[in-house]
């Protein structure tokens, strides 16, 4: 088993993602998390393509252990908490990674508790709230964000990193000619653009479960090729509200749940991609991991404050596991807590400098985010 050492992650224990800064100013009283599925089996692993690995398992019980300690350390639950009837939210779309991923992930936060996991399809059919249908009437602007010449040229090197280790080459007329899904917001690779994504795939699968050891220069560029199209979400804020429209009305409508403590949204990179676009994250510079924007396993997590002056306020970060703690399946505690980046919202006036906003603003910015060509999408 290889050994991954983070230079970064003494630094990242004194910033985990309920800051200890906040504690004399503001009492949590709700999270939201919106979370990617942990570790799976590749795209081309036949029968098993998709499913949750153990391995993916067992990483998402030890960070939901790692969240129950932070949230029993803010006073949000008691050990072993049992919550009340709406106190707690699961749900996932419906595919076994994404229902199993919150299943595990309930098991080690709410470990006696039987938490139940909503989800509101048939199992392997899209949830609209995760992988909403396309509008047809959108497709055009949406498709006229892309520059796929641009993009190619872009990623020559992290693609010919791809073509030299899995012996796939890319005809660049099957990356002209992609094209939005018809039964979901997401783009659809055909050909020889498919292959070399299901290559990029399966090393960065196959490299986080120790079965290939190649630099980790490589697996960047690896990781690059194998969320090419997530990863182009960033750059396409017309499309990333349309595609998360569903979503981010979801997420108001938990932040405005009386009761509610805690909600768990289970779904996939390209959620995460959407939301943090469509709201106006600012660039932001992830520490000690392979992936560029949104690792494997990665949540979006929206803290509700009371502050002193019983106003109510809202903090977002980026969590997940480093790199070297998937592959060394390191315990995830306080001691050793997952990687945490806080997230700023662009032209948002922050309160303080650890970008915490007035609830207000944060909900009217999600609000704003659903309205497309003036019409609100979700």
């Amino acid at each position: 088993m290889k050994k991954i050492f983070s230079f970064v992650t003494i630094f990242f224990v004194a910033i985990t993602f309920f800051s200890v800064a906040h504690a004399a100013d503001y009492q949590l009283e709700q999270v939201v998390v919106v979370s990617r599925h942990n570790l799976r089996y590749s795209l081309k692993a036949g029968d098993d393509r998709g499913l949750l690995t153990l391995r993916g398992g067992e990483m998402e019980t030890l960070m939901g252990q790692y969240f129950e300690a932070q949230l029993r350390a803010q006073g949000l639950f008691p050990k072993n908490a049992l919550p009340s009837v709406g106190e707690v939210r699961f749900y996932a779309n419906s595919y076994q990674r994404t229902i199993a991923t919150a299943k595990y992930f309930s098991a080690g936060a709410f470990p006696i508790a039987n938490i139940p996991i909503e989800y509101h399809r048939a199992l392997g059919q899209k949830d609209r709230v995760f992988l909403s249908p396309t509008d047809p009437a959108l497709v055009k602007k949406i498709s006229a964000e892309t520059d796929w010449k641009k993009l190619l040229n872009d990623r020559r090197k992290e693609i010919a990193t791809v073509e030299r280790l899995s012996g796939e080459k890319l005809n660049p007329d099957d990356f002209y000619s992609m094209k939005l899904r018809s039964e979901a917001a997401e783009w659809k690779a055909q050909g020889s653009a498919e292959k070399l994504g299901l290559a990029a795939d399966g090393l960065l699968m196959d490299y986080y479960d120790g079965k290939v050891s190649y630099s980790e220069d490589e697996m960047r560029d690896v990781a690059k090729i194998s969320s090419l199209l997530i990863n182009n979400n960033f750059d396409r804020p017309f499309g990333a509200k349309v595609f998360a429209a569903p979503m981010l009305a979801v997420i108001s409508d938990e932040l405005n749940t009386p009761g509610r403590k805690f909600t768990f949204l289970c779904g996939h990179d390209s959620n995460l991609s959407n939301v943090l676009t469509a709201i106006g994250v600012e660039d932001y510079t992830l520490p000690a991991t392979i992936e560029w924007r949104v690792p494997i396993a990665s949540k979006i997590v929206i803290k509700k404050f009371r502050g002193s002056d019983g106003n109510e306020y809202a903090a977002l970060s980026l969590v997940y596991p480093s790199t070297a703690q998937i592959i060394n399946r390191e315990m995830l505690t306080l001691d050793n807590p997952p990687m945490s980046v806080r997230l700023k919202l662009r032209g948002l006036q922050a309160v303080d400098a650890d970008a915490t906003y007035k609830l207000s603003d944060v909900l009217q910015r999600i609000s704003d985010a659903q309205i497309v060509d003036g019409r609100r999408v979700a």
